[in-house]
């Protein structure tokens, strides 16, 4: 059974951390005013992640910068295809590099506002040595 929520509560970045240290697969279903997309998991790594007409990395940044809509968790859902290779950390450093990077340029990412208290907690598990960067 799959778990359905809204990313104000829960964020992607959250979602991503926790199957990650968990190392579930799932594919987490995306969907609010901007669209629908979907992050693909395996054994706690993100392989593929799809939005409009955007895949891999790309449509993953995209989605990492929503802050509301719903989403649905599918377990143990395989990907279609293999979009993006190497640990989910990095990604999601990057992602969220992006959007600060936006948003001190006054851009709009993905329609959505951007929270500053992801990249605080980004920046505090890097400092317990929680993440790591490479």
């Amino acid at each position: 059974m799959g778990v359905k929520g809204r990313l104000k509560d829960m964020g992607l970045i959250d979602m991503v951390q926790i199957f990650g240290s968990e190392r579930r697969t799932v594919a987490i279903h995306l969907g609010s005013e901007a669209g629908y997309g979907r992050v693909y998991i395996e054994s706690g790594s993100i392989v593929h992640a799809m939005y409009r007409e955007f895949k891999g990395t790309d449509a993953l940044y995209r989605l990492l910068a929503w802050r509301d809509g719903e989403f649905e968790v599918e377990p143990e859902a395989c990907a279609p295809e293999r979009t993006i290779t190497g640990p989910s950390e990095p990604l999601i450093l990057e992602g969220l590099r992006r959007m600060d990077e936006a948003r001190g340029k006054g851009i709009a990412v993905g329609a959505q506002a951007v929270d500053t208290e992801s990249i605080r907690l980004i920046n505090r598990l890097l400092e317990l040595k929680i993440l790591e960067k490479t």
